[in-house]
């Protein structure tokens, strides 16, 4: 080959870095982007929301990842492509040809400089565009949830003094029937509605509910009571009733209007435009933030220096100690680059300096690691090969395996291997996610919350495990098997008898305890820790330390039957509080009675006694009186159970008690249990996915390691991205009831599992 023709070297370079630098741009940005989606998954699975939304929101979240990923993916490609050439001893072979030192670094640096302008086009003319962007996503999610507030089956406690309960209703088309309004505002009368059917009239800044053949019961004050011996409640009929709502719509816009950009919204421009007339403290917050942008803009061109001295310097070291090498690096940039913000925030440091410090430091331990490999240059040539006593070990193991049926020699080293490739790219993802999450809070953080940051990072751990555990676990098969056939090591697994089918049983047995652990985390670990880190997180953005309690006013409606229920649960969980039982006429849409009482009992599983009853009969005249009964007695055939307070987020329960959960639900309200039902399943299916991905990764890694372990990194974040896509598509369909629950949360696997066992079938073996 002629090495020295043209520009042959340098393309030569640039050819081997790019392959690494794309796939980890691409494997960096999914991970974070998952990470990201997080946040959106209320606001979307809260209301109905467009596909145009829910592009705008992935459009608006990418930029600001590419922000950090295009700097990582920069070092650990560049640390990585050389690393191999040095592997492979091409360096060597180029240093003895004449290439010298700069001919070396000039196409990293041209790779360098590239993606720093790319950067700093995302950086400062996209990225604010995108968070703009993303922020109006999320107002047009929000504000079509606020335009139809109410859904039939549910009950709507987010209006000041109101709750809203419609038993029927078209949704599509906004219509609803046989509505039930409990409207009271502070010290006014409580005021009882009802009506056959009603719509929503959203017009300009006005919501309006209409309603038709409404009848409105007005019950009389405390100290109304108090004052006469008789109260009266007052009940008027109306064939139309116009009731005003306030949805918080015309806040929410007008808020939306009236705010002023955040700091990622604005470009170079418009930060120094402010930072002019802002007052001292807002001027070092706008600088910080304009030289923090500035030098995550041109990390890429110093992780380009501080690679290429990596590259050169790790010739004797395989590509995956190479990117361990370069995601620590990584991982203590982006330290100090927080360390650096800090001190800027803080005063200790002018904001010029805080936010250069991390990639001042980068671009200098890059040059002196250059300097020090033009020093060595001459120190000898080191090549690296599969010597014949290796293959000779192997043979000599694969001889012994014959006769072992687990565990022999060979079982131990591919174990070995998928263990420590799976602890590499597991712990790499983790340590992404969680310095990224870290980026996020940072505006929120001063001197005491790092404790908390601490913990809520920690408690966090879980939650992230059970995402990134089966890419790592893929990676690590992908990788380890495509090594092997790299190496020809599969080969000598064959001569000695070995088939393909016994050269994976050492790693479907690893990805089964793999699963089970996945199995257990979920069950014991996860429900505690997803309490604990969305309390540490409420904490940390506001201040405030939020918690499911099992008091407050409680409601429930039980389908098919004609009473709606308001109480406080008490702490003994055998009583209710302050009871009060709404029945209904025949056909369910007007009250003809009201039973309050002080406490609630059970008598066996059928009665229940209030003590301290008010039975108030209400009927279409115009008056109707109440009656004190000490003890009464209510035929109740809705089982205890039902009342008590029931935590909504499956995340925070284990298996068991999410399908209590369910159970309870579908008496009382079975509208709410599909997307609970799904999420069950695919606590199960989720279990699985190690074994359904090593059962790929096996065959791939085969196939793809005899052309390059980069097919097979490839093959990992293809696969990755598929079963993440379809799984999530297929849940879609189950929470629009066009699947099964079941099949919704099975489907993607059982598609992935037969790919795996036909790629089985005909592989090589």
């Amino acid at each position: 080959m002629k090495i020295l023709g043209g520009r042959l070297v340098e393309r030569y370079i640039i050819g081997a870095i790019l392959p690494y630098l794309g796939l980890s741009l691409v494997l960096l940005t999914f991970v974070i982007l998952a990470q990201q989606a997080g946040k959106f998954v209320e606001i979307l699975g809260s209301a109905d929301p467009s596909f145009e939304a829910v592009a705008d929101i992935a459009l608006g979240l990418i930029p600001n990842i590419l922000i950090f990923t295009l700097p990582m993916s920069v070092l650990i490609g560049t640390a990585t492509g050389l690393s191999k050439l040095g592997s492979d001893s091409e360096l060597i072979a180029m240093r003895a040809a004449g290439v010298g030192t700069w001919r070396f670094v000039s196409p990293v640096l041209l790779v360098g400089f590239v993606f720093t302008a790319t950067t700093l086009y995302i950086g400062f003319e996209i990225a604010p565009r995108a968070s703009t962007l993303l922020r109006e996503a999320a107002l047009k999610v929000t504000l079509s949830k606020i335009e139809s507030p109410i859904q039939p089956h549910t009950f709507n406690t987010e209006m000041p003094g109101k709750v809203v309960y419609v038993r029927d209703g078209d949704k599509a088309r906004g219509q609803w029937a046989r509505v039930f309004i409990h409207w009271q505002d502070e010290g006014q009368e409580l005021r009882l509605i009802t009506s056959r059917s009603g719509r929503l009239d959203v017009t300009g800044e006005q919501t309006e509910l209409l309603l038709t053949d409404a009848v409105v019961t007005t019950l009389p004050t405390e100290k109304g009571r108090q004052s006469t011996n008789s109260p009266q409640i007052v009940t008027e009929s109306s064939a139309q009733f116009r009731l005003r709502l306030n949805t918080g719509r015309n806040a929410l816009l007008k808020r939306f209007q009236e705010r002023r950009a955040e700091i990622d919204e604005l470009d170079w421009r418009e930060l120094l435009e402010k930072a002019r007339t802002a007052g001292d403290s807002e001027k070092v917050m706008l600088l910080t933030a304009l030289n923090k942008r500035l030098a995550l803009c041109f990390a890429p061109l110093a992780f380009a220096l501080l690679g290429a001295g990596f590259g050169g310097r790790l010739k004797r070291l395989g590509r995956g100690q190479a990117v361990l090498i370069s995601i620590a690096a990584m991982i203590l940039y982006y330290l100090v680059l927080l360390g650096g913000e800090q001190a800027s925030r803080s005063g200790m440091l002018p904001p010029q300096i805080g936010g250069w410090l991390a990639t001042g430091l980068a671009t200098c331990v890059g040059i002196i690691s250059l300097l020090f490999n033009e020093r060595n240059v001459s120190s000898g040539i080191h090549v690296r090969l599969l010597t014949s006593s290796t293959v000779s070990a192997h043979a000599a193991g694969a001889g012994r395996a014959r006769n072992s049926i687990l565990l022999g020699l060979l079982d131990r080293s591919l174990l070995r291997a998928v263990f420590f490739n799976f602890i590499l790219a597991y712990v790499s993802l983790l340590l992404i996610f969680l310095i990224f999450t870290l980026f996020e809070l940072l505006r929120f953080i001063s001197g005491s919350e790092w404790r908390l940051v601490l913990l809520y990072l920690l408690y966090l751990v879980p939650l992230a495990s059970m995402s990134l555990i089966p890419i790592g676990l893929l990676v690590a098969v992908l990788v380890t098997y495509a090594i092997l056939a790299r190496r020809n090591e599969v080969v000598v697994w064959w001569a000695s008898g070995q088939s393909l089918y016994r050269l994976s049983l050492p790693t479907i047995l690893f990805s089964l305890l793999i699963s089970i652990g996945l199995g257990l985390l979920q069950e014991n670990v996860l429900p505690q820790a997803n309490r604990r880190q969305e309390a540490y997180r409420a904490q940390i953005r506001g201040g405030l330390n939020r918690a499911m309690t099992p008091t407050g006013i409680q409601w429930l409606a039980v389908p098919d039957a004609q009473r709606l229920y308001s109480y406080k649960y008490g702490n003994d969980g055998q009583t209710l509080l302050t009871p009060v039982v709404y029945e209904f006429d025949a056909e369910g849409i007007h009250l003809k009675r009201l039973i309050s009482g002080e406490e609630g009992k059970w008598q066996g599983i059928n009665a229940l006694e209030l003590e301290g009853a008010e039975v108030m009969e209400i009927g279409q005249t115009n008056t109707a009186g109440i009656n004190r009964i000490e003890k009464y007695i209510l035929a109740e055939t809705t089982p205890a159970q039902s009342f008590k307070p029931l935590l909504n987020k499956p995340s925070e329960l284990n298996s068991k008690v999410l399908s209590e959960y369910i159970r309870t639900l579908k008496n009382v309200r079975p509208d709410e249990i599909t997307g609970l039902r799904i999420a069950l399943y695919r606590r199960s299916s989720d279990i699985a996915t190690p074994v359904i991905l090593a059962l790929i990764g096996i065959p791939f890694g085969v196939f793809f390691g005899r052309r390059s372990a980069f097919w097979a990194l490839g093959a990992a974040i293809i696969i990755g991205l598929s079963l993440w896509g379809s799984a999530s598509a297929f849940q879609q369909l189950g929470n629009y009831r066009l699947l099964p629950a079941a099949l919704a949360a099975w489907a993607a696997p059982l598609i992935f599992t037969a790919i795996g066992l036909i790629l089985f079938s005909r592989a090589r073996t």
